[in-house]
Order: structure tokens, then sequence, then C-alpha cells
């Protein structure tokens, strides 16, 4: 009876056991580890180092001398519209075709126009006779002064009659408003034709602008009457001579103003509207000036800032930006001569970032 007891009790002990084992061994490691020294963790920057690419600002010599692509126009171009209803009875011009100022260019049957103008001239003596004859009467004393003026009346309504009866009669005929080429021709003959209709398109290109749109800071050199220099790829060996027509007062939203530029168009280098065009503008004599690549402003011409390097740190700088020659940028304010300006690796900097100098050059910019 004994043993059966003992056997029984002896799981419950082996399990107790095991807990108390497990317990004094958990201890035992908690306590090991609290006793170890911490482990000292390196700070690590948000940044490291960051290779840079740097040139060294110095003077160099420049001219006030750049140019500005811009787009030629036709000195005069338009839109021509029917000013009245009808039939388009002769069509006189086609595309391509040279007109001359009241060159006709579409005929609209004027069959009723005719007939209008016919009795309005009519009535419009008639008019003007009654009125003189009332005005001798009058003069003489023998009718009223209200019969006078009553004839005086009809003749004006008469006149009035008749200008509107000759202004349509000469509107069958629509005509070239200035010299130039035909385009585009929008009737055939047989063809009805509405008032207010275009019927066709016309441009002056014996005459050309070259529209630019000329920066704020180079606006002051631009005056009307100024003689520019203007070339063409098109014609890559030739220089045209234009002259500043109008300078707007107004500036875009891209700080930029417009100047047309006229030049007459040459015969046998002949300039089309829509093509490109550059326009020069030469200074006259040199002078020194700070200058710094292209690529290292990093907030554009608009808004120009550049990384300076002093002690190892990349500085974020606002600048002033002056003219441009090709790929060097002049600075007015901001920098000094000797400081150094990252020309690359300016994607991953902030102000104040540590950088190492991969590359360095002195600025020999030669504009």
């Amino acid at each position: 009876m004994k043993s059966d007891r003992s056997k029984a009790g002896w799981p419950r002990r082996s399990k107790l056991t095991a807990v108390l084992l497990f317990i004094v061994a958990s201890l035992l490691t908690f306590w090991f580890f609290q006793r170890r020294e911490p482990v000292k963790v390196k700070p690590q920057g948000v940044f490291d180092r960051i290779p840079v690419s740097v040139t060294t600002v110095s003077k160099a010599a420049v001219r006030d001398s750049f140019s500005i692509v811009g787009t030629v126009e036709a000195f005069r171009e338009a839109d021509i519209y029917a000013e009245t209803a009808g039939i388009a009875r002769k069509v006189l011009a086609g595309p391509g075709e040279r007109k001359k100022a009241g060159d006709g260019l579409i005929v609209v049957d004027d069959e009723l126009a005719s007939a209008r103008l016919k009795s309005a001239d009519a009535h419009y003596r008639q008019s003007s006779r009654d009125a003189e004859r009332y005005r001798k009467l009058y003069s003489e004393g023998a009718v009223a002064l209200s019969a006078f003026e009553t004839a005086q009346l009809q003749k004006e309504a008469a006149e009035a009659e008749f200008t509107s009866a000759t202004r349509k009669f000469r509107d069958t005929k629509v005509s070239a408003p200035f010299s130039g080429v035909v385009t585009a021709r929008f009737v055939e003959q047989g063809e009805l034709v509405r008032e207010g209709m275009k019927v066709a398109h016309m441009v002056d290109m014996a005459k050309v602008k070259v529209i630019v749109f000329v920066p704020e800071r180079q606006l002051s050199k631009f005056h009307p009457g100024l003689s520019l220099t203007i070339t063409s790829d098109l014609y890559p060996t030739e220089r045209f001579k234009g002259t500043v027509a109008a300078v707007s007062d107004k500036s875009g939203r891209d700080h930029t103003c417009k100047v047309e530029v006229v030049l007459l168009n040459p015969p046998k280098s002949t300039l089309r509207s829509g093509m490109f065009a550059r326009v020069l503008y030469e200074g006259g004599g040199s002078r020194e000036a700070l200058l710094v690549p292209r690529s290292a402003l990093v907030g554009g011409i608009r808004r120009p800032e550049l990384f300076v390097v002093q002690g190892g740190k990349a500085l974020l700088r606002r600048v002033v930006a002056g003219l441009e020659f090709q790929k060097q940028v002049e600075v007015l304010e901001g920098v000094a001569a000797g400081e150094e300006v990252v020309t690359s690796g300016q994607e991953e900097l902030k102000s104040g970032s540590q950088v190492t100098v991969i590359s360095e050059k002195k600025s020999q910019a030669k504009p």
C-alpha cells in the first residue's frame, strides 16, 4: 500500500522540482545580464560627409554681349471676313497669290445691293432739290419755317440712306486690306457667303517682326530705335539688321518683357513666319566680373542660390545673378573672389552639411 502511494507522489515532486529549477535559471540569467557593462553605441549623424566638386570664384573680363532666341512673325497678318451675305459670284484670289491693298478677293452677288443703291441715290437727289427749293421759298417768305425744316430733315434722312446703301454695295466686293500674300481661301465660287464669315487669310512679309522676351535685368538696354543684329540657323552665314519697334511696359509671370524687332525681309534669304531667329545685343567695351559655372546654381536663374564651402561645411547662400555667358553666370552680390562654390553633388546637400572636396579647380571662364 505504501509502495503504491510512493509511486503516485513521484510525478508531482518531479514537476515541482522542474518549475523551481526553471525559476532559478531565469533569475540567474537576469542577474548576469544586469551585471554586464552596457555596450557603448557610437551615435551616427544624419549625414556622413558628402563628396563634392568645387570651383574657386575668380574675376574674368567680359563684354555685355548676349543673344536671345525669338520667333519670326509677319509684319501684318489678318483674317478677312465678309461684311455682307450672298452667293460668291467671283473668286479672284488663291493661296500664294500676291495682292495689293484694295484688290478684290471675293465678289458676292450685288444685284439687290445695286438696286438699293440706285433707289437711295434717286431719293437723295430728289430730297436735295426739294430742300434747295424750300430754302429759296423760305428766304422769300413764301413758306413757313416748319415746311423748310421738314424738307431739310428729309434730305438728311435720304443722305443717310444713300450712305448706307453705298456701303452695302461696296461690301459685296471683299478687298485686300493691305498689300501681301494670300495664305488661305475658305470660299469657292457659287458658295453661299454669310455676313461675318471668314473668307481668306493674308500676311504681309515685306517686313517681318522678331518677337523676343527679354529678362528684366537686361531690359534697360532695349529701347525703340535700337539697332540689333539678327541671325538664323537656316542662313548661318547671313547677318541681318533690325530695329527695336516696341518694348512692352508689362512684365509676365516669368519676369520677362516682350520686345519687337522689325527688319526688311531679304528677298534672297527669306525669313518665314514661325521660324526661330537669334537677336544679338553687342555691348561696347569690356569689364571685369565675377563668374560662376551655371551648374553651381541650385535655385535656377530666377531665384539663384549656391553652396559655398567654408570649414568643411557647405553653406547655402542667396546671390544676385547678372548676365549669362554660355555656361557661366555673372554674380553681382553674394560671393567674393577666392571663395569655393559647389559645382556637383548639391543634390544631397543641406545648408551646414559636412562635405569632402574630391575635385577642385579655379574658374577660368572665357565668355
